[in-house]
């Protein structure tokens, strides 16, 4: 579901289930998606991540294409392992389908093979186009995917901006819901076809 009634994605969103509240009684037992456009603006009370926190880190764009999911009945460790299957589908797509750059997935982070120029104004090589976090909480996974359209200049010299067009961040858009309910319904059926 694409949604429009957040103007800036905070990182409160998967501080709980936010899924009843946008699907109703269409809520899914393989999980739920919402996705939308908004400038990222993430400080020390949204954040999740430890380590961004020790390091007093934010998370910034001025405008980028937010994904954020809810799974029932996953701990931690599949929490994660979903969040990396996830990412690397997004990397594709948005590899294959509309940047026609390699990119590389290290841990969570999206890595674009392109120069560019930083927030500096320096060139760089490569840039990281994602932020991305995940847990799990009462057992039920929470994330949130980050692509940046334009990263603007207070993001940090490696940010990378994808620079979709409107029409194409639309189409980013339902192609990753597309392919998290495929996947996520496949995950399911693949658990049901083991013989105890």
């Amino acid at each position: 579901m694409i949604i429009k009634d957040i103007p800036v994605y905070d990182g409160l969103l998967i501080h709980k289930r936010f899924a009843y509240t946008y699907f109703r009684k269409k809520t899914l037992p393989i999980g739920n998606i919402v996705a939308f456009r908004a400038p990222m603006n993430v400080l020390a009370d949204g954040m999740i991540d430890s380590e961004d926190i020790l390091q007093n880190d934010f998370i910034y764009s001025k405008d980028a294409i937010n994904f954020c999911w809810e799974i029932p009945n996953v701990d931690p460790y599949g929490a994660v392992a979903f969040q990396r299957l996830l990412n690397t589908q997004i990397a594709s797509i948005l590899s294959s389908k509309y940047l026609k750059k390699p990119i590389e997935v290290d841990g969570d982070d999206l890595m674009v093979h392109d120069e560019f120029e930083g927030s500096d104004g320096s060139l760089q090589k490569i840039g990281k186009c994602s932020v991305s976090i995940t847990y799990s909480k009462d057992s039920i996974a929470l994330g949130h995917t980050g692509i940046n359209i334009d990263a603007g200049r207070q993001a940090p010299n490696f940010a990378y901006s994808t620079k979709l067009t409107d029409e194409q961040a639309e189409q980013f858009m339902k192609d990753v819901i597309e392919t998290f309910y495929n996947m996520s319904d496949d995950i399911f059926i693949a658990t049901t076809k083991v013989i105890c």
